[in-house]
């Protein structure tokens, strides 16, 4: 289903389970409250709240006009809904229409002819009271021509909508038409200065001709069984093309070609079929000897369809687009038909869900949707360019796609909906109930299994193409970037039960590129496809818990990936040896670990902004159940944590930072001791070093100073001093708990303190408050 956008800046927020879309900048309130319980709820497309439909009165021909008629029928009141009606270039406003404001503006996609007549107005709509609007339009040249009519409803009033009204313009009544002709359609020559290209970086795979149209003939030499001599084998080559919604000239690839032998006499004969190759071009060849007339006269089709995907009018009625016919081919000739595409400018949509299709099948593992497949399945993409079935959406009891005409422009869309169909086919049709609200929101919790199912289609709607920005160009467009979000950003549920969330999980695993603060690994995707593989899974948890099972990673990295994106199962941040970490608002609490290694004193210590209260916890489990040591300091403080570990076992230790009030980054640092303390020591602390700590071995009853000493003014430093004695059963003491401490000299300024301890190695602590610099420490 396409997603949706909740009540948030558009910049950071997609809608689910049918979308709808809003513009980037707005701030639209949520769809499904008690203002739009009456509106009709499809899960395909979210909360619709007004019906449109428009039509012609009759033909148009080139010089006439016909009256447009545009109905509204609204489910609610619905203020301030702007109605847009769109003409191509090739017909006009017979007039200025009552009420409407109507501008014209250039327009690159290929259909309008590259200009629009738009009409506008704004209305109130009132419940239950339909709306009725007459344009008079005239055609001032012909075509094959789609008008487009949009209801915009304000923020909070449901989903915009847009209905297509398609003409054909001809020279006369008799030549033009209402709706789309039934085909096969005409496919004409490309302009001459066009160079098509491509539509994506990636290459596409040879299917092979299983799936295709078997070729067949009634002539009796064929019926014969003739061979084919070397000087009857005849070949046909050109290429097959369509322009993007911009205007791009597009290669067409893995597009079935059939050449054709017209044959008035009998029915034709099909002679050979294949596909295009990566660059929409193919080169066929064919036993010419067959036609008792001479040589073939022959046509050519390129149907929409392989063995793997197509894209269909109504249910298996491809598309089809028929060249010009060449009669009498030579034996032993190369025909090159050139590069066409079809004339029809308002089927290139066709193409365009073909080609992003092509790009899903060339990025997917294996020959198959599913590797593990012998025996493909074909996806099938339901689109017509005057057709709207509620949405876009993918039917699972019939393996089939349904798009609405403007989504066949939108790769991330159609893609989307794929990843949908990939995964019916590797659970093999076991479906199951993914609890999905209507609408359900990109960005909002909605349930885990929704989350699963609708996330692992974002997740594919953008990993397809190497691009975590999900663009919906709908009737109101919006993007979504699955990278750039994280704990805080507005707008955003955090969870398993998120779309979004589990859509940017599965990225961050995948891509190679790392985000700060969590996000430091990434995978790439083939142990990340093989557990979706390998399991039919209903929640992202089930994934995990598989993944876990397959022997991949579930540790601190991956975590991390996953925590970045807020889904939180059981990261614990690693602190390395005297490298300090950044990390921003503890919202919810940060968790970590760092092991000790030898039997000397450690320290972890956390800097908070100076208007931020953070208080710190240390904790003997992962689970963080047994509490061993609390620092709760005031606001602008460092709290930290001391270890004795002469005392106790080295080992594994699990900090745990809240936040009591303010915000901002702070700092977290983990050391082990920087040995035993002997003459005039040093130690160097960059800015974002935190402390550092020493072993004091002293005998019964000495008494001593000690005295830290800062090499420059902007050095602030604080001195602690531990009693082994005092620490505790556990051996573990905080800051509040030093047996001495000198903080107050201020910057530059040395700090002393005077103790007299018991036998034993005790605990001195360095805080490197500000500043950056070489610290020298003195005993007297």
């Amino acid at each position: 289903m396409r997603r949706r956008l909740g009540t948030v800046l558009l910049s950071a927020v997609l809608l689910v389970g049918g979308t709808t879309a809003v513009p980037a900048s707005a701030e639209p309130a949520p769809d499904g409250d008690a203002r739009t319980a009456a509106c009709k709820a499809q899960p395909d497309r979210g909360v619709r709240c007004v019906g449109v439909t428009a039509k012609f009165n009759h033909k148009i021909s080139q010089g006439r006009s016909a009256a447009l008629s545009v109905k509204l029928d609204p489910r609610i009141d619905i203020p301030g809904a702007r109605v847009e009606i769109d003409l191509p270039a090739a017909l006009r406003f017979a007039g200025d229409p009552d009420g409407f404001e109507v501008s014209r503006h250039s327009s690159a996609l290929p259909a309008n002819g590259g200009s629009v007549t738009t009409a506008v107005r704004t209305v109130d709509l009132t419940a239950g009271r339909k709306t009725s609007y007459s344009l008079p339009v005239e055609a001032v040249a012909g075509g094959e021509l789609s008008v487009r009519v949009r209801v915009l409803p304000p923020k909070g009033y449901g989903v915009g909508i847009e209905e297509p009204v398609l003409a054909t313009v001809g020279e006369d009544q008799a030549s033009s038409r209402l709706g789309l002709a039934k085909g096969p359609f005409e496919a004409s020559a490309v302009p001459e200065d066009a160079k098509p290209t491509a539509p994506t970086e990636l290459s596409a795979e040879g299917l092979g001709t299983e799936g295709l149209a078997e070729p067949h003939s009634d002539d009796p030499a064929a019926a014969e069984g003739q061979g084919v001599g070397a000087q009857a084998l005849t070949c046909v080559r050109g290429s097959f093309n369509y322009q993007d919604a911009g205007g791009a000239w597009r290669n067409s690839a893995n597009l079935q070609v059939q050449v054709w032998d017209e044959d008035p006499a009998n029915s034709d004969d099909l002679l050979t079929v294949g596909l295009t190759d990566d660059n929409g071009a193919y080169r066929l060849c064919f036993d010419n000897s067959t036609d008792a007339r001479g040589g073939q006269d022959v046509y050519l089709v390129f149907v929409t369809q392989n063995g793997q995907w197509g894209v269909e009018r109504d249910d298996d009625d491809e598309y089809e687009f028929r060249s010009g016919q060449r009669d009498n081919l030579g034996d032993g000739t190369t025909t090159d038909f050139g590069a066409l595409h079809p004339t029809d400018a308002r089927l290139h949509g066709s193409l365009r869900a073909y080609s992003w299709a092509n790009a899903a099948s060339a990025w997917t593992p294996g020959d198959c949707w599913d590797s593990k497949d012998t025996d493909c399945r074909r996806i099938d993409i339901n689109w017509h360019p005057d057709d709207d079935p509620g949405g876009s959406f993918y039917r699972p009891g019939e393996d089939e796609i349904y798009l609405v005409p403007q989504d066949a422009d939108d790769r991330n869309v159609v893609a989307h909906e794929i990843g949908h169909a990939v995964m019916d086919d590797v659970y093999d049709d076991n479906t199951f109930d993914t609890q999905c609200p209507s609408p359900h929101i990109i960005t909002r919790t909605s349930s885990r299994p929704c989350a699963w199912s609708e996330g692992f289609g974002d997740w594919y709607g953008v990993a397809v193409f190497n691009d975590p920005v999900y663009v919906d160009g709908g009737v109101s467009p919006f993007t979504v970037d699955f990278e750039n979000h994280t704990w805080g950003t507005a707008g955003w549920d955090n969870g398993d039960a998120v779309e979004g969330r589990v859509a940017g999980a599965l990225w961050d695993l995948v891509d190679g590129v790392g985000e700060a603060p969590w996000d430091q690994y990434g995978e790439g995707l083939t142990n990340v496809w093989n557990t979706f593989l390998n399991h039919r899974d209903t929640t992202f948890q089930e994934y995990w818990n598989h993944r876990a099972g397959d022997g991949h990673e579930v540790g601190a990295p991956a975590l991390g990936s996953l925590f970045q994106n807020t889904v939180d199962y059981g990261f614990r941040n690693p602190l390395t040896n005297h490298v300090p970490l950044e990390r921003p608002t503890p919202e919810p609490d940060h968790n970590y670990r760092f092991d000790t290694v030898m039997r000397f004193w450690s320290v972890v210590a956390v800097r908070p902004p100076a208007t931020a209260d953070y208080d710190l916890s240390l904790y003997d489990d992962q689970a963080q159940n047994q509490l061993l040591g609390f620092s709760g300091q005031a606001a602008g403080v460092t709290d930290f944590v001391a270890v004795n570990s002469n005392r106790r076992e080295a080992g594994d230790y699990y900090p745990r930072v809240s936040d009591v009030s303010g915000t901002g980054d702070y700092r977290i640092e983990a050391d082990e001791t920087e040995g035993i303390f002997s003459g005039s020591p040093t130690v160097t602390l960059g800015a974002g070093r935190l402390a550092a700590v020493w072993d004091i071995c002293l005998t019964a009853g000495e008494k001593a100073t000690y005295t830290v000493t800062p090499s420059g003014t902007g050095q602030d430093a604080e001195l602690f001093v531990f009693d082994a004695d005092r620490t505790g059963a556990d051996n573990v003491d905080s800051r509040s708990g030093a047996a001495e401490s000198g903080t107050a000299g201020g910057p530059g300024q040395p700090e002393s303190v005077a103790v007299t301890l018991p036998e034993g190695c005790h605990g001195l602590v360095v805080v490197n408050k500000a500043g950056s610099g070489t610290y020298t420490l003195t005993k007297s």
